[in-house]
This record gives structure tokens, C-alpha cells and sequence, in this order.
């Protein structure tokens, strides 16, 4: 993916990137969650609150989608 992402966006998605299944996300930037929804490397979390790394953000990350 060739979007140029915000050092504090790329630092979020590493560490959602690092979140097991099922554990809480960690809080994110207003500003940041609406740069990585924008992108399309998250999204809302299925519990309503916070955001999950989606397959393009894992991607984006490492070149590969497990």
C-alpha cells in the first residue's frame, strides 16, 4: 500500500497489529482512528467501541494478511 501514514498512525496500527483476539483494543487519537479509518487499515470494533486492525492494515504492516 503506497498511502504515507502519520508516524503516530503507524505506531497505532503496530500496536493493534500486536492485540490478540478478542482482548480490548487500546484507546486511539480521535484524529488517528479517522486517518486509519480513511485508509482503510481498521475498523469499528464489533463491540461498538474502538477499532480493530482490518487484513490491509496487517498488510500494509508486514506485506502479508494471516
Amino acid at each position: 500500500m503506497s498511502k504515507s501514514l502519520s508516524a503516530g498512525a503507524i505506531d497505532t496500527l503496530r500496536q493493534l497489529n500486536d492485540i490478540g483476539a478478542g482482548q480490548t483494543p487500546p484507546p486511539v487519537e480521535p484524529v488517528v482512528e479517522k486517518e486509519l479509518l480513511g485508509a482503510g487499515l481498521v475498523a469499528k470494533s464489533g463491540k461498538g467501541t474502538g477499532v480493530e486492525i482490518t487484513c490491509d492494515g496487517r498488510k500494509y504492516l508486514t506485506g502479508d494478511c494471516d
